[in-house]
């Protein structure tokens, strides 16, 4: 039997980058989602999602269309407009969805 599939390194490089940035977007929903506002317009103003996790593995043309679409979100938070927010938020993660 081939265990080659089984290996996480034999997988696309931009996995875990790709994994990291929907996990902090689904971070920064949920702020929304709870009421928690203020933190996420610190997250989105502050890009705290810029690591060498995220910043490394995704091609830079996904990475670049993610980033416009976050800030787009972030644009709207500074105006309270949370539903636009999470509008370019959804936006950005479905970037590194199937078929996107």
């Amino acid at each position: 039997m081939n265990d080659e599939g089984s290996d996480p390194h034999s997988i696309f490089t931009g996995s875990q980058a790709t994994a990291n940035l929907v996990g902090w977007i689904d971070g920064v929903l949920m702020d929304l989602r709870e009421g928690r506002i203020n933190d996420a317009r610190a997250a989105l103003e502050g890009e705290t999602w810029r690591t060498a996790r995220v910043d490394g593995g995704i091609p830079r043309p996904i990475l670049e269309q993610a980033r416009e679409s976050l800030g787009h979100a972030a644009e709207a938070l500074a105006l309270e407009a949370v539903a636009e927010a999470e509008a370019a938020l959804l936006q950005a993660r479905s970037r590194f969805m199937p078929g996107a």
